[in-house]
């Protein structure tokens, strides 16, 4: 019986550490590194920088890039790393989501605070419950 309480013990243990470790884990899908400059395309997942638009009376830089997602709703969010820092870069807003209708890609806008040019990385975040 004791060997079987002990046994039963250890399942619980494992069962709950895969639990743990499941929930601690997402997916997440970077593209490589971009510069600021329409046409810059990455390899990696193929995104490419569409327009950047400098807003001079709001201090800010908006980038548009096409990324080859089917799901962008599966993505809780977006991140942009600074390769100079390696770190992520403070946005003005949130990123937002477009369809390109031409084409039916997606593209992401993003608010940056208006910089010269850089290189940068976006990284996407994976929804836990997918």
């Amino acid at each position: 019986m004791k060997h079987i309480t002990n046994t039963m013990f250890i399942l619980s243990l494992l069962v709950a550490s895969s639990v743990a470790m499941a929930n601690e884990s997402k997916l997440t899908l970077e593209t490589d590194w971009l510069d600021t400059e329409v046409g810059s395309t990455g390899e990696v997942l193929g995104a490419k920088v569409i327009d950047v638009e400098n807003i001079p009376e709001s201090d800010t830089t908006i980038i548009e890039i096409k990324v080859p997602v089917n799901n962008p709703e599966n993505f809780e969010g977006v991140e942009v790393i600074g390769k100079k820092t390696r770190q992520p870069i403070k946005q003005q807003s949130e990123a937002e989501w477009f369809k390109n209708y031409e084409d039916g890609a997606y593209g992401l806008r993003l608010h940056l605070k208006k910089s010269s040019n850089f290189e940068f990385r976006i990284k996407l975040i994976d929804n836990e419950n997918n």
